[in-house]
């Protein structure tokens, strides 16, 4: 199912329901941390671009995927020219009690088949916004679970996207251990 999720955000059936961060990030490190609920059917927990989260979601699945530019019908070589530009969101995967992690990103916390690692209590997110980079992390023993380069060419907002419902308790600032839960699934409860 975990491996499907990625397909599931191009055609999908079930409800899918997206929370962006209402504060965008325009500058430095930022750290925040939250807890997924372990019995969430699948939720997406990043960053992105604030105007291409909001066009993401306006746009229907399955006629424009996020994750995969249409290809231009011609074998030019015109795109091999062009320099990669990150993407302009990242997401982990979370589904069953477990992370899948991505193919191919150098990751510290594999399990012996190389996709999925447990679910933590806790995962932090760090973006750099001046370097493009956003980390995952375990937030309790602060063990590395994925990094990739994510678009900052202009706001950037916490994402969360819950497929089929879900839950987790948003820790907004860490230093005063302030939280807030969000619970999706028809209802949605701000503490």
């Amino acid at each position: 199912m975990l491996f499907a999720a990625e397909r599931l955000m191009t055609s999908c059936h079930l409800s899918v329901d997206l929370v962006i961060g209402d504060v965008a990030v325009t500058q430095g490190k930022n750290y925040w941390a939250c807890c997924v609920d372990p019995s969430s059917y699948l939720v997406k927990v990043g960053v992105g671009l604030e105007s291409k989260l909001q066009e993401w979601f306006q746009v229907p699945q399955d006629v424009v995927s996020p994750r995969y530019d249409p290809d231009s019908g011609h074998d030019s070589g015109a795109e091999d020219a062009t320099v990669e530009a990150p993407p302009p969101y990242a997401f982990l995967t979370i589904g069953m009690g477990k992370i899948l992690l991505s193919h191919g990103a150098a990751l510290t916390a594999r399990d012996p088949n190389g996709c999925t690692v447990p679910l933590p209590p806790r995962i932090g997110i760090c973006l750099d916004y001046e370097q493009g980079r956003v980390s995952f992390y375990d937030a309790v023993s602060f063990r590395g679970l994925w990094e990739c380069g994510v678009d900052c060419s202009g706001p950037v907002c916490p994402a969360f996207c819950f497929i089929g419902g879900g839950a987790l308790h948003l820790q907004e600032l860490v230093a005063n251990k302030q939280e807030r839960k969000v619970t999706i699934g028809g209802l949605a409860k701000l503490d």
